[in-house]
């Protein structure tokens, strides 16, 4: 294999190891070389060899929300070239279960976990950072030793599609939450709010609506809110699907979208081009933001980051559809 791509047999190993970087161009070929060959690394070998599982953990709230599919197809896209396979945990937002997922990764000997969180807090971490393991945290601000942290940025691409709304004419914007703004959650709120006050618009506590991260919630959630002795004229969800369910509501009442009511969302999922009217959202790279992951947790693996940790912020894009 190695007399086929032209690189030493070591170039070989950390081609498919991630212990040290490899240039683009010499990875490509080694990729190449092992596809016409058909080789098959002998994971449980390797794993001897070198003490690791050759696996990485994928802690996840909601595995029927569409983010989290291409977020871990993101991190397969770099994970599978450098020969590991990931297992991946659904928490449904629960702290406990998120707790009891860490656990469990790692006693299933995993060579690093990331993990979208939701409730975890810093002393949840403790285990994983004691055992040496690298880990990532999806979403997000808090700094930590030992945790590397990449995510979107939740409380920018929020403020722009407060602003975005506020461009419109829309004054009275609500935004429908999580059951409890903490992580990436709370970095959006704070970015509504934000953008609220640098416009000089009153932003009460009554519009900001805690819900389920779900569709149901998203429709529960905007139902209320325009229950309201003054209801809203916007809506920016904290994501898609919730605003999908804003939309419904909406459907359901005559209202007339985005003429009676601007809806927004955060995501941008391919169902938000599906949708009629098209929704209006904040592309938040998923797949993106799962290459970043992996590739920060080889990096840890192959020892070539000094720094105790990191915080890598993908930047989130406006997507103008017919929504808002």
């Amino acid at each position: 294999m190695a007399g086929l791509a032209g690189v030493s047999a070591t170039t070989v190993s950390h081609t498919l190891n991630g212990r040290r970087p490899v240039a683009e161009e010499t990875r490509r070929r080694v990729l190449r070389a092992i596809e016409e060959l058909g080789y098959r690394p002998n994971v449980l070998a390797r794993g001897l060899r070198t003490s690791r599982s050759q696996t990485i953990g994928l802690i996840i709230p909601d595995i029927t929300n569409p983010f989290y599919p291409a977020l871990a197809r993101g991190l397969q896209d770099v994970l599978g070239p450098a020969g590991y396979d990931q297992i991946i945990s659904n928490t449904d937002g629960v702290r406990r279960a998120e707790q009891a997922a860490i656990e469990q990764m790692i006693a299933r000997q995993v060579d690093g976990p990331a993990f979208a969180v939701f409730h975890t807090h810093a002393e949840d971490l403790l285990p994983v950072i004691d055992a040496g393991i690298p880990v990532v945290r999806l979403g997000g601000r808090l700094a930590q030793r030992g945790v590397d942290v990449v995510h979107s940025d939740d409380e920018g691409g929020a403020a722009e599609a407060t602003r975005h709304l506020l461009a419109w004419g829309y004054r009275r914007i609500a935004f429908v939450c999580g059951p409890a703004a903490e992580g990436s959650a709370a970095e959006r709120v704070a970015g509504y709010r934000a953008a609220l006050a640098e416009a000089g618009v009153p932003a009460g506590r009554a519009l900001v609506e805690h819900t389920e991260f779900s569709r149901a919630g998203g429709a529960e959630g905007v139902a209320r809110l325009l229950e309201l002795p003054e209801p809203p004229d916007a809506v920016l969800c904290a994501n898609d699907v919730m605003a999908i369910g804003a939309l419904d509501v909406a459907a359901l009442r005559g209202l007339r979208v985005p003429d009676d009511l601007a809806v927004m969302g955060f995501d941008d999922i391919d169902a938000a081009g599906m949708v009629s009217p098209g929704l209006t959202t904040m592309a938040n790279p998923a797949r993106e933001i799962g290459q970043a992951t992996a590739t920060r947790l080889l990096e840890r693996l192959g020892g070539t980051i000094g720094e105790p940790s990191t915080e890598l912020v993908i930047p989130a894009r406006l997507v103008r559809r017919h929504s808002a």
